[in-house]
């Protein structure tokens, strides 16, 4: 006989819950997404790295990994 541990957060047993169909409904959800949105459109306009630190970087990994083609 086996015993199944259940958490209280395990919603098999409970059956579907009702979702609300008009998504405008779930603010927390819209907010989130909108947050993402606009973290991903200032982020596109903007550099991470300057030229010379990418260059930087570059000399680095080349002192580090060796070119198999040489």
């Amino acid at each position: 006989m086996s015993i199944k541990i259940v958490s209280s957060t395990d919603r098999a047993g409970q059956g579907p819950r009702r979702v609300p169909d008009n998504r405008r409904t779930r603010h927390h959800l819209r907010e989130l997404c909108d947050e993402v949105l606009a973290s991903y459109r200032a982020a596109k306009s903007y550099d991470l790295f300057a030229d010379d630190e990418r260059n930087e970087a570059r000399a680095i990994l080349a002192r580090i990994v060796p070119l198999a083609h040489n």
